[in-house]
């Protein structure tokens, strides 16, 4: 009896150390699933309010653009709703500045600055990041220390030799200067190093050129890489005042971004609503071709920092 007695008492005191076990086993699960839910609904939080802080600036332009009543324009918070919504100010600056002239000019501007950007940074990654020859580390620290530079170091030089050049007033006289970049070549370099070396190797058994290499394998594998570039391009030269503002003094040749600001600075820059209604206008051919784009800007931006 004794015997049955304590065997009775191990499996009673088993079962009840079993029991505690998967009690505490239950908490820890509970308390580690509370941390990542805080943990989630912290950065959440945190996103939506730098999405809110980052978006304030459009969103308000945009309310005061579509408000018809412009008394109330500074009176925040009301004037963040817009009064009396209306396209009426959008409609003046169609009428009341060649708006369009300015879109074309950027157009064919950004254009040909992406396409010249991403074909030459391209052409130079290529050779830095796969073929090995004497000095290429020296060759990409230069370039690369060319990014400490501020762009206004090369404001004289590219002026006096656009002059020579007969280039001056034009589009090419703006756009020349940005044709490549190191930052361009820093993101391409980084891309093409992450492609396997079997690839390039298979293509060289088959009898492909390096050329061949570059265009075949290279860049439809560094495609999200390419697009990412040609975001980061697009932004700066629709962004770019400064130098277009220099070398054009033809008004019918004038981009966006200096177009714009002359023309507001003028007669129309009492028009507080005249204005933001423009920089709606401005910003969104940029945020359209974002939003097409965006997965392969993020996805281009991940192999490169890998």
């Amino acid at each position: 009896m004794s015997a049955s007695h304590s065997a009775e008492k191990v499996l009673s005191s088993s079962a009840k150390d079993g029991g505690a076990s998967q009690k505490r086993s239950r908490n820890m699960a509970s308390s580690r699933k509370t941390q990542r839910v805080l943990a989630l609904t912290g950065q959440y939080a945190g996103l939506i309010a730098f999405a809110i802080f980052t978006c304030f600036p459009f969103v308000w332009a945009l309310s005061v653009g579509l408000s018809t009543d412009p008394s109330n324009t500074w009176l925040f918070p009301r004037s963040f709703w817009p009064t009396e919504p209306g396209l009426m100010w959008f409609e003046r600056v169609f009428t009341e500045m060649p708006f369009l002239t300015y879109l074309k000019n950027s157009t064919v501007m950004s254009f040909w600055t992406i396409v010249s950007v991403v074909v030459i940074s391209v052409l130079a990654a290529y050779p830095l990041a796969r073929l090995k020859f004497p000095g290429r580390n020296l060759i990409f620290v230069a370039i690369i220390a060319t990014l400490m530079l501020p762009s206004e170091v090369n404001i004289i030089p590219n002026f006096i030799t656009l002059k020579h050049l007969g280039l001056l007033d034009s589009y090419w006289g703006a756009i020349i200067p940005n044709f490549a970049g190191a930052f361009g070549i820093f993101l391409m370099k980084q891309a093409f190093e992450q492609i396997p070396q079997d690839l390039i190797d298979a293509a060289r058994v088959d009898g492909a050129t390096e050329l061949q290499i570059l265009w075949r394998v290279m860049v439809p594998v560094s495609a999200p890489s390419i697009a990412a570039l040609s975001i980061f391009t697009l932004v700066n030269a629709w962004n770019d005042y400064l130098w277009p503002s220099i070398v054009i003094t033809t008004r019918d040749k004038l981009p966006l971004a200096v177009g714009v600001f002359n023309d507001l600075t003028g007669p129309f820059a009492v028009s507080t609503s005249l204005v933001m209604a423009a920089i709606v206008l401005t910003v969104l051919p940029v945020l359209i071709f974002f939003a097409f784009t965006q997965r392969y800007f993020i996805s281009g931006l991940d192999g490169a920092v890998k």
